[in-house]
């Protein structure tokens, strides 16, 4: 069993590679931050991510969320109280909480062998993942800097202030930038949340940066129309032209 260690703590990191050794498994490599670790899974093809969920940025469940087929299993490393713990009780995750015993890790690692055995097994689904965020939200819902996005065969971290808007189309929500549009693995829902008031929903399908927003005009028809610091424009339906408005002229 070929694992890689997550962890933005060194010593976090130290600890469990020796622990690791002591169990005689091998460790493909070791990441200090969620890009990292989704780079070394693509290079290094391990059958387990021991994943720490408290990182800055791009934490452990925002790693689960952007992996790439084939997945590996997932043991995430936690310090969440007994209730949020609860979240990780499904049979497509285990976990083992901070400070992580040796004999803890040893009964995960064990779980996870026979996953690998069987035929099948359970998946991480993005709705697993969203109820995982929500029982972990107090704990992680600082305002973030920077979200991640795809590019090509990699990923990148790109700053909220320079992203003019985010626009779904066919279930896939993309980043638009003066830089160019760059596909994400988040719904509207959850950027919005991440952003922490930094964007507005216009419509359905679009999540503009007030910050970005040059001018708004009035449809006469309850709807309105938003010019954006690149020139283009966005419709903004008369649901939502009210609170539009409003977070506007905060």
């Amino acid at each position: 069993m070929r694992v890689l260690i997550v962890d933005d703590e060194p010593a976090a990191r130290r600890r469990l590679a020796i622990m690791l050794e002591e169990l005689d498994v091998e460790v493909v490599g070791e990441a200090a931050n969620g890009v990292e670790a989704l780079e070394q899974v693509q290079e290094r093809l391990p059958d387990v991510l021991l994943l720490d969920i408290a990182m800055p940025e791009v934490d452990g469940l925002d790693v689960a969320r952007h992996l790439r087929d084939p997945k590996p299993l997932i043991i995430f490393q936690t310090a969440y109280d007994e209730y949020a713990l609860s979240a990780f009780e499904h049979d497509a995750l285990d976990y083992v909480v901070k400070p992580v015993t040796l004999d803890r890790l040893k009964r995960a690692l064990e779980r996870a062998r026979e996953r690998l055995a069987a035929k099948s097994r359970p998946a991480l689904t993005i709705d697993l993942l969203e109820q995982l965020e929500r029982a972990v939200s107090g704990v992680s819902s600082a305002r973030r800097p920077r979200v991640l996005v795809r590019d090509g065969t990699g990923r990148l971290l790109v700053p909220f202030s320079e992203i003019i808007k985010f626009a779904a189309d066919e279930g896939i929500v993309c980043a638009h930038t003066a830089a160019g549009v760059y596909p994400t693995d988040y719904t509207l829902a959850d950027l919005e949340t991440r952003s922490a008031g930094g964007f507005v929903r216009v419509n359905r399908a679009e999540l503009v940066n007030v910050d970005h927003v040059a001018r708004i005009a009035s449809n006469g028809d309850g709807s309105a129309t938003i010019t954006l610091s690149n020139g283009r424009t966005v419709h903004v339906s008369r649901r939502r032209a009210g609170d539009v408005r409003s977070t506007l002229e905060a």
